[in-house]
């Protein structure tokens, strides 16, 4: 039986932050006032003009300084000065291009040397930074199309002088200070600010309360009201890790307590924490980006990922259920959790900010960071008035929000102006357009062929990148060549999307298995490969909504309709097979019966006539497969019947 905590106690008031010393500090304030102030136009009421380059250029400078200054207090000894050192000297470089920017224009063409050396220095202490707080890959990805560019003359690429190469990338719009920093800038930080300030106020815990509330009265209880916490949470924060650390710490030791092994609750926590980059309404950085790359209204996004959103999910909250009916999970008892009343009387005012929201982005239609700023505000305004379990947002709890803001959001910037690189180098290079006709080439023209290429160097490159990266450069590459294909841009970038977001949860680096395994003391390449079952939705529905635009809500209503009934079908059927429990206990050969069934059922209706007599006839394998299948059976009877099944 599960333990929750006491829910009359209150909860503690404010996380602590991340150390950091008084640098490290200043910047990540400074970074997030930047973002502010830019996106409310501030400098306009001074009579200030600015190029959009200068506050860019100043956010990579901060970001630059704070990720140094927090690497120098890892260090020692001399390697903590050269932290220090490098941070000011990053900034002051970057500082310096932000305010000599206007003359940039005419300066660039004549390279001097102080702005080439300049930019070796910015350059250098980019790969450095990424390559310390995220990885090799994305910096080798760099390298590799650095040296294309200087030297490829051989291979037919038209070979840039390196002070030439240096001072494009640092000054160029399409590179550095281009379109990824741009909308970590505009958009990401006012939204991670959202987050972390309802997560200081109490709205975190509210949220936890209400999935308790809701599913707590459910078989496998505490694992739904993991899902249903890590989906709300995620749809915010959009950082499938970050994600983890936030709610896993209470959700896999009650996972563990109700009967799940430590591998299963890390990996339910894994997997929902990861969906939270496809759940609108934020969805995380990269749907942003998608937004500016396929100019098209963010909302637009929204409502074509709904539905896939809604299959993943869908599918794991049914194999939670499996799972927790297999084990015999029981629901939470009545004593150990709040009624959605109670919880709703105590932390109701929370809804407010997400329908100033909602307002904002979808009647106003207004740009996203104007919903998130406007739900800042009414969020600061709701826990003034109305304090949440004795939490009340005051100015120095605001402040240190601000802080942990930046400090949070300074990698996740360099990681985009790593990309702006990779950008910058494929337009200097030309490389897209020859890497794209190579990827139709080798497909022979065949869109499955294509897909399956697209989707296997999405999980190569997500292997050490995070999803904005993975995102960035093959919608680059390789969005065009889907296009090219028939696919439409939504469909091509979701695409893209789902398979670069699967780097969080595919081995061998799968960060959000890896930080809920350490959370639950779990092993991580079981807990890797549980989520990847869990998971396993979100490697077919993209092929399902590039041969089916119905799926992202596109056609006929009734088309639309029709490609949802038949998708969740199959998916609950495969969700069944794959736990191994439908209404009992499932031999092996019937797992697989529901499988395939369940995979038929899944092919969109709209490829033919066939493709839909292939679907009524799963329909009525499956509906008779569960009528013949016995009732739920007792703990005793499904172990007796699992270790019959084992031996």
């Amino acid at each position: 039986m599960t333990t929750q905590p006491d829910t009359s106690s209150p909860p503690v008031a404010v996380n602590a932050a991340p150390p950091a010393n008084v640098g490290a500090r200043a910047a990540g304030f400074l970074l997030v006032a930047i973002s502010l102030a830019w996106i409310l136009n501030l400098h306009t009421l001074v009579r200030i003009p600015l190029f959009n380059e200068q506050p860019l250029a100043c956010a990579v400078g901060l970001s630059l300084a704070v990720t140094a200054f927090l690497l120098g207090d890892r260090a020692r000894g001399p390697l903590r000065l050269a932290g220090y050192l490098a941070g000011c000297i990053l900034l002051a470089i970057m500082l310096t291009i932000a305010w000599r920017y206007p003359q940039l224009t005419i300066l660039a063409v004549m390279r001097p040397l102080w702005l080439t050396l300049s930019a070796y220095a910015v350059i250098a202490g980019l790969a450095v930074l990424v390559w310390r707080n995220v990885g090799l890959p994305i910096v080798l990805i760099v390298a590799l199309f650095s040296l294309l560019a200087i030297f490829g003359g051989p291979l037919g690429i038209p070979e840039t002088p390196v002070n030439r190469w240096a001072i494009y990338m640092l000054t160029d719009p399409n590179a550095l200070l281009g379109t990824p920093v741009r909308v970590a800038v505009e958009i990401v930080i006012p939204f991670v600010l959202f987050g972390e300030l309802l997560r200081h106020s109490g709205g975190s815990d509210f949220l936890t309360r209400v999935s308790f509330a809701i599913f707590g009265r459910f078989r496998g209880g505490s694992a739904k009201a993991a899902v249903g916490t890590s989906a709300l949470f995620g749809t915010i924060t959009g950082n499938a890790v970050s994600n983890v650390v936030s709610t896993g710490i209470m959700t896999i030791p009650l996972m563990k307590r109700a009967g799940l092994s430590a591998s299963t609750a890390s990996a339910v926590e894994a997997a929902a924490s990861t969906g939270g980059q496809l759940l609108p309404p934020v969805m995380g950085a990269a749907a942003f980006v998608m937004a500016d790359y396929i100019q098209v209204p963010y909302k637009e996004v929204i409502i074509a990922a709904a539905l896939p959103a809604a299959l993943y999910f869908g599918a794991i909250f049914l194999q939670v259920d499996r799972l927790a009916a297999r084990a015999d999970v029981r629901e939470i008892d009545k004593g150990e959790r709040m009624t959605f009343r109670a919880a709703f009387r105590e932390g109701g005012h929370f809804a407010l900010p997400f329908l100033v929201m909602f307002l904002v982005l979808f009647n106003l239609q207004t740009r996203p960071q104007m919903a998130a700023i406007a739900a800042i505000v009414a969020l600061v305004l709701v826990s003034i008035v109305r304090p949440y379990r004795g939490v009340r947002l005051t100015p120095g709890i605001l402040l240190r929000v601000v802080v942990d803001t930046g400090i949070s959001v300074a990698p996740l910037l360099l990681i985009t102006a790593a990309a702006g690189l990779i950008i910058g180098l494929i337009s200097l290079t030309g490389l897209g357009f020859s890497i794209a006709g190579q990827a139709i080439a080798l497909s022979g023209g065949h869109k499955i062929v294509l897909l399956v290429l697209v989707a296997l160097i999405a999980i190569l490159f997500g292997m050490g990148m995070p999803t904005v990266a993975v995102y960035v450069v093959l919608a680059t590459i390789l969005a065009p060549a889907l296009q090219d294909t028939g696919l439409e841009p939504m469909q091509a970038h979701l695409f893209i999307l789902y398979f670069g977001m699967m780097s969080m949860l595919t081995p061998p680096v799968a960060l959000a298995s890896i930080t809920a395994a350490r959370i639950g003391g779990a092993n991580m390449w079981r807990t890797s490969f549980e989520a990847l079952k869990l998971a396993w939705v979100a490697y077919l529905v993209p092929f399902l909504f590039a041969f089916s635009p119905e799926l992202l809500l596109g056609g006929t209503w009734y088309g639309a309709t029709l490609a949802a009934i038949t998708a969740f079908g199959g998916i609950a059927a495969v969700s069944m097979g794959v736990a191994g429990y439908a209404r009992g206990l499932l031999s092996p050969p019937m797992r697989v019966v529901y499988v395939l069934a369940g995979l038929c059922l899944m092919l969109p209706p709209a490829l033919g006539h066939m493709v839909a007599i292939v679907n009524v006839v799963a329909a009525v394998v499956l509906i008779a497969l569960l009528a013949k299948s016995p009732s739920r059976r007792t703990a005793s009877d499904t172990r007796q019947q699992d270790r019959r099944f084992r031996s």
